[in-house]
């Protein structure tokens, strides 16, 4: 008789996300905290799968990158200072001050773009390294050998730290995110202005260039306060559980394993399944981007087909088709499959497109050219308002029908080989 998921299997994958929270808590990139997290994740998937079959990878990055605003904030501020008062140099020609606020102003603009719209790591040089981790468990049909194809199911293990303007705004945080992409791109102009001015001695440039007091008090200086303190609660893994994002995924990635281990039977016999949830994802992904150099080569000799989970909290499943802001295209051939198990599952899902700030651990394999798509629970702006990056996202926000909805199109995935 075919096994299929119960509620009980559901119940397991909520209690791995409560213990976490309960027994370690908050774990942003890097910290002490977000390792017990790993820890735990290593334990329970070592518990289904035997210790043998699951290991824990290190890698290096610089967190600060994303979780640091601050020299973001400073460069802004002697953009602004040059711009204002380079004219009092006098031994000096105009443009050079003109130059170096220039310069300075293109620091936030293109470390925005660069780092958290692309999720590249082009700044990561300026900033201290540490440690993550990523934890990798494998399961194939018994007896098998001739491994032909890998499936990977997947989540991120670290949380985010709280989002200070989403918390004390709400809505308002769209508006003031609306005034800091103004001011910055303001500031960058402005500059560039000043600077043409001064090469072709055109006053008129200059003057046009030159920051005033009105677009100083606004929007500048608010688009200043909005970057300095942006984030906020990042000591000692920091305040934001991570129930949701992603613990969810990672407890659903823990009792797939539970369950497969129980019925291996369902694995294809020339197939082998990866479990794994991903460290320091909420700093661009860097996990992931790590799992995926390190293993590349034998990625591609797999045929490996991702399906990543990004926050199970809400029972209609997108199957994102673009990633990384909307800036990557996922596998058309995996997100027609995760659609098709969907519809086999009985589960209730549409086609739905990473917006801004939506990147997740699928992203790295689709730069490789490996094949992906990402599972989503979210309903926007509803749950966004709620309890993302916020300290409110704890175990208390989820519920059993999306866990169970996500496995059940996992297993008729995995069933029909991720075709």
């Amino acid at each position: 008789m075919t096994q299929s998921i119960s509620p009980d299997d559901a119940q397991y994958a909520f209690n791995v996300v409560k213990a976490i929270c309960d027994q370690v808590g908050p774990g942003v990139p890097a910290s002490t905290q977000e390792r017990e997290r790993a820890e735990y994740i290593k334990k329970e998937l070592s518990a289904h799968l035997g210790p043998e079959n699951v290991v824990m990878e290190e890698f290096t990055l610089a967190p600060g990158t994303l979780l640091n605003t601050y020299p973001g904030v400073a460069c802004m501020l002697l953009a602004v200072l040059l711009n204002i008062f380079g004219g009092c140099f006098g031994w000096i020609s105009p443009w050079i001050p003109a130059l170096l606020a220039f310069l300075f102003s293109l620091f936030m603009p293109v470390s925005f773009i660069v780092e958290f719209l692309l999720s590249r790591e082009a700044l990561d040089w300026l900033f201290p390294k540490k440690t993550s981790i990523n934890v990798i468990g494998k399961l194939r049909h018994p007896g098998s050998t001739d491994i032909k194809r890998l499936l990977i199911i997947s989540g991120h293990h670290d949380s985010a730290p709280e989002n200070t303007w989403i918390r004390f705004l709400g809505f308002g945080f769209y508006i003031f995110s609306g005034v800091f992409f103004i001011g910055a791109v303001l500031i960058t102009v402005m500059c560039l202005f000043q600077l043409l001015g001064g090469v072709f001695s055109n006053q008129a440039l200059i003057d046009l260039g030159t920051i005033g007091w009105v677009v100083l008090v606004f929007p500048i200086i608010p688009a200043m306060i909005y970057a300095l303190f942006l984030t906020r609660g990042k000591k000692n893994g920091g305040v934001v559980p991570g129930a949701a994002d992603n613990l969810s995924a990672c407890g659903v990635v823990v009792a797939m394993s539970r369950y497969l281990a129980q019925n291996p039977s369902d694995i294809p016999a020339d197939m082998e399944v990866c479990f794994i949830t991903f460290g320091s994802e909420e700093v661009g992904l860097r996990g992931s981007r790590r799992y995926v150099a390190r293993h590349l080569d034998e990625l591609r000799r797999l045929d490996v087909r991702v399906l990543n989970y990004e926050i199970i909290a809400y029972p209609e499943i997108s199957i994102l088709e673009k990633e990384v802001n909307g800036t990557v295209k996922c596998t058309p051939e995996v997100v027609k499959s995760a659609m098709a198990a969907a519809q086999r599952a009985g589960v209730p899902h549409k086609i739905g497109a990473g917006g801004l700030g939506a990147g997740s651990d699928a992203a790295p394999f689709l730069w490789a050219g490996l094949k992906a798509t990402t599972l989503q629970g979210f309903k926007t702006p509803e749950q966004f308002l709620a309890f993302y990056h916020q300290d409110r996202d704890t175990p208390d926000v989820l519920t059993i029908e999306p866990l169970m909805n996500v496995m059940k199109l996992t297993l008729e995935w995995i069933r029909a080989r991720g075709e």
